[in-house]
């Protein structure tokens, strides 16, 4: 029996032996799994693992020898990412995972013994994040941090309270580095279209267009604004800078003003930067809306169906068969009664007693006056908008207007010098019969 015990513990220590021989010490892996045989790359990375120097602590064996061919003789002490957890703080516990994280899957994106980019990653950042988002790369134009492969800039590769990751909430993540932005949002008037965040008009990866932009120039305005997209498509006359290579950033500021419609000065003041001889210095009596410092009674801002952005269709002729669809362009703002009545008391100033000298004028089957035949239509240095001079072919016909308490005289080179009187006939009822004789042989 003794015999027998001593044979049995001969036969122990060599199997002790021979696995000693066979499995070399891991808790010093330079001389055993990383030895020159073996696993020789293991520890030459320039990140590496700091486990990998007791292997013990994530691989067990299972069978001997080690190794054989076709056979697995070491295993994972616990599988990812409970093995990762051991020492890693877990993750998953915020809304948004990302989905390597979320389905366990670690050593996706680390190699868990050594590399030679920071955090034991399988590739540089820029190449790792983009073998899974290929749809974010290769654009014309880059943003900053795509193109240095700074993903982490803006996004957590592990969890986030921020949906895609983000580091912080929408236009708060910009403001990051876009510090003057936050300042321009506080503005009184803020592009609506911010509200949806800087994304709504921006990639925030890389983009076939400057700026980032999600399209090309007015495209990308279009979008939102479709009415003014298909006003142009009709339209007669399109305002100049639409047609820039700027387009609707000519006038708009694309993300906020302290004035309405995002303009960079409200109303006429902004017209006139590129319309400056509208209004000329010596002209201090300004039409109705320009008073009031608006265009846009009297010109659309986009495009028209009428000639020079007119809200309505206005003739440039200087002769006009009268038709109460005449001058709408006019009578938006005026009372038509000033031309539909021979006699008045009220419905015009320009009137002697009163027999309307508005009405005769311009209420005529043939050769009726357009209103520019005496009035200038933005600005003039005489009462009621009154011309010195107006076109009259190659000719600048002179209107030669004296204003008095109640009426005036004018003497243009269409006839001799009349003069009016609201309150009084000035003229002869001769006077009056030849004017009539004249105005009919006309």
């Amino acid at each position: 029996m003794r015999i027998q015990n001593e044979y049995l513990l001969s036969i122990l220590f060599l199997a002790a032996a021979f696995a000693l021989l066979t499995f070399p010490r891991l808790g010093a892996a330079e001389e055993g799994c990383a030895a020159a045989q073996c696993h020789a790359a293991m520890l030459k990375s320039s990140h590496v693992h700091p486990v990998v120097d007791s292997c013990e602590t994530c691989h067990q064996a299972v069978i001997t020898p080690h190794p054989q061919k076709k056979k697995k003789t070491f295993r994972l002490v616990q599988n990812e990412p409970a093995l990762c957890t051991q020492c890693h703080p877990p993750f998953g516990t915020m809304q948004y995972v990302h989905s390597p994280v979320k389905n366990g899957l670690c050593t996706t994106c680390h190699d868990p013994h050594g590399s030679q980019e920071a955090g034991l990653l399988r590739k540089p950042v820029k190449d790792l994040c983009l073998s899974c988002h290929e749809d974010k790369g290769g654009k014309k134009f880059v943003h900053g941090p795509v193109a240095t492969g700074d993903c982490t800039a803006c996004h957590n590769p592990h969890e986030a309270k921020a949906r895609a990751l983000l580091l912080k909430n929408g236009a708060e993540l910009c403001f990051t580095c876009h510090a003057d932005m936050e300042g321009e949002l506080k503005k009184k008037t803020v592009h609506q279209a911010l509200s949806g965040g800087c994304t709504s008009c921006h990639d925030p990866h890389g983009s076939s267009f400057g700026k980032l932009l999600s399209a090309e120039g007015d495209k990308l305005c279009f979008s939102c604004h479709s009415g003014i997209a298909e006003q142009l498509q009709k339209a007669k006359s399109i305002h100049a800078p639409l047609k820039s290579g700027k387009g609707c950033v000519s006038c708009h500021a694309p993300h906020a003003s302290d004035n309405a419609k995002l303009l960079p000065k409200n109303g006429a003041e902004f017209c006139r930067g590129c319309h400056a001889g509208t209004v000329l210095k010596e002209q201090t009596v300004l039409h109705g809306p320009l008073k009031e410092g608006k265009c846009t009674p009297c010109h659309s801002p986009h495009s028209s169906l009428n000639v020079r952005l007119l809200t309505y269709d206005y003739s440039s002729d200087f002769y006009i068969s009268y038709a109460d669809k005449e001058y709408q362009l006019c009578f938006a703002c005026h009372n038509r009664d000033l031309l539909r009545f021979a006699s008045t008391s009220y419905a015009t100033g320009f009137r002697d007693g009163n027999s309307n000298l508005h009405f005769i004028h311009v209420n005529r089957k043939d050769r009726g006056k357009n209103c520019k035949t005496c009035h200038l239509v933005h600005a003039s240095d005489q009462q009621k908008l009154i011309a010195r001079k107006v076109p009259f072919g190659k000719w600048s016909l002179p209107i030669g207007f004296t204003k008095t308490e109640n009426g005036g005289s004018c003497a243009p080179g269409c006839h001799k010098k009349y003069s009016y009187d609201r309150k009084s006939r000035n003229k002869t009822q001769e006077q009056k019969t030849q004017d009539s004789k004249r105005e009919s042989a006309k």
